[in-house]
């Protein structure tokens, strides 16, 4: 498979608090990769690296040609003044040409099979975390990136919503040729990636 993106000996510090010392990740095309977090090890700043919103002190972050990337927030980034249905078609409305007509049939087609049909007129102060987490991701897959970062978003979920949502996500992420990157917790399910890889002395190691 060939790379997609590459971070190449990322180093990353807040003050004298280190994060991450020759970091090294591959994502490759149409892959599904796991990375399994524990408390404040990095995970967030290891998704926003991939996103190239986070400016770490020495590494590069190369992008295979030019790819769309996306981030789910773990319950950032949704504006309270519009409903979960004007947020996700914000980013369309304002970063493509597509007419007011295409965006609203993007949204409501990934709600439909994420059936998260029932999220769409409200606000954001009406969900709950776990809820907030599903727009977030609704409003990202809408807008069809070619790499999708996702920051815990199992946490919360019972086993049945847990289930439901990661197989619909490996479906459409294979049927779209897309290629994901989604940090994991303790007691996350892992049984779905093409990889796993574990934050660990500063750096990722397999397990």
């Amino acid at each position: 498979m060939k790379n997609l993106l590459e971070l190449n000996d990322i180093h990353l510090k807040f003050g004298t608090n280190t994060v991450f010392e020759n970091l090294n990740l591959i994502l490759n095309y149409n892959e599904i990769l796991v990375i399994k977090t524990g408390v404040l090890d990095g995970g967030t700043s290891l998704l926003k690296l991939c996103n190239n919103c986070l400016t770490a002190q020495a590494g590069i972050t190369y992008y295979e040609g030019v790819v769309s990337v996306g981030m789910q927030f773990e319950s950032e980034g949704l504006l309270s003044m519009y409903t979960v249905k004007e947020n996700c078609k914000l980013p369309q409305t304002y970063h493509t040409k597509y007419k007011d007509s295409v965006i609203n049939d993007n949204v409501e087609k990934v709600a439909q099979e994420f059936e998260l049909n029932h999220l769409l007129n409200k606000y954001p102060y009406q969900l709950n975390d776990v809820q907030l987490r599903l727009a977030n991701l609704l409003r990202l897959l809408s807008a069809k990136p070619k790499i999708i970062l996702l920051d815990e978003i199992q946490s919360g979920m019972s086993d049945k919503l847990r289930e439901g949502i990661l197989m619909k996500l490996v479906k459409y992420i294979r049927n779209h040729n897309m290629s994901l990157i989604m940090t994991i917790t303790a007691g996350d399910v892992d049984d779905f990636s093409d990889r796993k890889l574990k934050i660990e002395n500063f750096n990722l190691s397999s397990y």
